[in-house]
């Protein structure tokens, strides 16, 4: 929609707020209650851009019909709602603005430079540490647990992590500090909802992640959000844009960016490229990695916590799981089953991922027995986890093998899931 157009959606919606005396961030949180999002749903900023027409509500539609009583069929014509939301789809407003690396502005938090005009207590670099280190401990904790353990924590965090950037003094150097913890945040934040299942509250809090980063100068913080954007979008059922925004992500990462961050830019590259079937794109993507992890053997830079994880088996696990989406056994089985897993079975969540991904190439190559083994052993595993995202891949591969489910071991291993 063009910027600051009259809307008569819009119009509708200011006249209704304005009639319960409500601000458009009492709008945002009624809205939120009725869909059930705990987080990273409706904004305040989201209501001021649908009621000064920069932007159609389109799925917020329904509940901001039922919160705010208004009948938005009879008064906006079907002709608009349908005009407004063709042009939208066609500038792709939220996008584009990623994609370009635009800051804007973001909800419930102060710019540094403004924090010293509001009333509340002093915080220094100790206190950015301290949340810094609850970070690590809210990572390693998903690591053991899943994210169903870890969700509300992160939340809880992240919540504490703007009231105080919206409530606190600080100086400037402070602030920005603060806005990259808060960045890191909701880049955790909207990993584990995605292993929950809440996709779209993930991509909405990977763009506030991107926002922060920005705000705090970080490029680096802002790839990976964008990189994080652009795994999220690829994993979802319409993956086309995740290929541009996984390039977007490197280039948006300046010339001196640690290897190690590369890598994760890298390696989610190849995964959107698998996703959309493009498998010289995943070639290209893990020589890229390669490139990256032989690099990183040579840098004595210490690196964030937020990468601890990046290694080359990591990478070579990324590697078979993009083959084994592309139905690719032969070059997907023989990585696999070369890797030393980095993991013990006390990551359950990890290692059943990579059962699945194994034994969902081991049917493409007609090898049940060990396909029914390596999804065994999933199952296994997944249920020492809260994660409905691991469910799902066990649940697919799964459903792969029910059509042998004549077969003795293929009915056991269905009767113990479903037991």
């Amino acid at each position: 929609m063009h910027e600051g157009r009259p809307s008569l959606i819009g119009s509708a919606i200011r006249s209704a707020r304005g009639q319960r005396g409500w601000t458009q961030r009492q709008l945002a949180d009624h809205v939120n209650e009725l869909r059930g999002y705990e987080y990273g749903g409706c904004t305040a900023n989201d209501v001021y851009r649908w009621e000064t027409g920069r932007r159609s509500p389109r799925d917020w539609l329904p509940a901001l019909a039922a919160v705010l009583e208004l009948e938005i069929a009879s008064s906006v014509p079907c002709s608009t709602l349908a005009a407004e939301a063709l042009e939208e789809k066609e500038t792709d407003v939220d996008r584009r603005e990623l994609i370009s690396a635009g800051a804007g502005v973001f909800a419930g938090a102060m710019v540094p430079g403004e924090a010293s005009a509001h009333e509340g207590r002093r915080v220094g670099q100790a206190d950015v540490e301290r949340l810094r280190l609850a970070l690590v401990d809210l990572r390693r904790l998903d690591d053991y647990s899943g994210g169903g353990v870890t969700y509300p924590l992160a939340v809880r965090t992240a919540r504490q992590t703007e009231n105080t950037l919206s409530k606190a003094v600080y100086t400037d150097e402070v602030g920005r500090r603060m806005l990259e913890v808060l960045a890191e945040t909701h880049q955790l934040t909207s990993w584990v909802a995605f292993d929950t299942g809440r996709l779209g509250e993930a991509k909405r809090l990977a763009q506030r992640a991107s926002t922060a980063a920005h705000q705090a100068g970080n490029r680096v913080l802002a790839a990976s959000a964008l990189s994080e954007l652009s795994y999220l979008t690829a994993s979802g059922p319409q993956p086309r844009e995740a290929v541009q925004m996984a390039r977007a992500s490197l280039a948006l990462a300046p010339q001196d960016t640690l290897p190690a961050a590369r890598v994760l830019l890298a390696d989610r590259l190849a995964w959107a490229c698998a996703r959309t079937g493009d498998a010289q794109g995943v070639d290209r993507a893990l020589g890229l990695s390669e490139d990256f992890h032989d690099r990183r053997d040579t840098s004595t830079e210490p690196e964030p916590d937020w990468v601890y994880w990046i290694n080359r088996d990591e990478s070579r696990i990324m590697a078979g799981r993009c083959w084994a989406e592309l139905r690719e056994h032969r070059r997907a089985v023989p990585v696999l089953e070369g890797i030393d897993m980095p993991y013990d079975e006390t990551h359950s969540r990890e290692v059943a991922l990579f059962a699945c991904w194994l034994a969902g190439s081991y049917i493409d190559a007609g090898d049940l027995d060990r396909a029914v083994a390596s999804a065994g052993r999933a199952v296994a595993l997944v249920k020492g986890t809260d994660s409905p995202r691991t469910d799902n891949w066990v649940n697919g591969v799964l459903d792969r093998l029910t059509p042998h489910r004549h077969l003795p071991a293929v009915h056991d291993l269905l009767a113990d899931w479903n037991a």
